[in-house]
């Protein structure tokens, strides 16, 4: 039985409406590394190993995490640390802190470093191209994002600050032209 169009647009309002209600949680991400580049390995050549072997299961981006997390200020960051990914217990419970010497072994064969591993990459028994992959870890580096203040003023003027900057926004008003052109969607004919 078909539902009248009153029916169809309360019910599309209300999901509208619902889902405008919902915030979106912000994407975990690591502290700025403060650990210095790898220089061990070549980083360029890790970049490559890394797209083969490792970019199907992980990526760069905060808040995009694949099978596994997303991998940007890995290095220097303690293990299992970002909320938005669901880590195996082993690695929760590891105390690690992803560097040049929990990296290797666990790069070399996930499972035989951490039994119970959720990782199940193939192992990489080439030293140097761990090297080189390690190396290429320790270069992402984003800075975390900054938080945005905003603040409305009884001026009817908003300010949004983002790192000591300011930006003015005036709301005044806008004057719509009579004319065949400027006629609102909705009354299209």
């Amino acid at each position: 039985m078909p539902i009248n169009f009153k029916v169809q647009c309360s019910l599309i309002f209300s999901v509208i409406f619902l889902l405008s209600a919902c915030e979106r949680t912000p994407p975990d991400t690591r502290a700025a590394v403060t650990l210095p580049v790898y220089t061990q390995g070549d980083a360029d050549r890790g970049a490559i190993i890394y797209k083969e072997a490792c970019s199907q299961c992980h990526q760069l981006t905060p808040g995009l995490n694949k099978k596994g997390p997303q991998l940007m200020n890995v290095y220097g960051a303690p293990a299992a640390q970002l909320k938005d990914y669901d880590y195996g217990d082993a690695l929760a419970k590891s105390g690690w802190v992803w560097n040049a010497e929990t990296l290797d072994p666990y790069i070399a064969d996930a499972e035989l470093a951490l039994p119970e591993s959720k990782m199940l990459a193939d192992p990489m028994p080439d030293a140097s191209e761990r090297a080189d992959v390690i190396a290429y870890l320790s270069t992402l580096r984003a800075d975390p994002p900054a938080a945005i203040d905003t603040a409305i003023s009884a001026d009817d003027e908003s300010t949004t600050r983002t790192d000591n900057q300011s930006t003015k926004m005036a709301n005044g008003q806008v004057e719509i032209m009579a004319g065949e052109e400027n006629k609102p969607a909705a009354s299209f004919q």
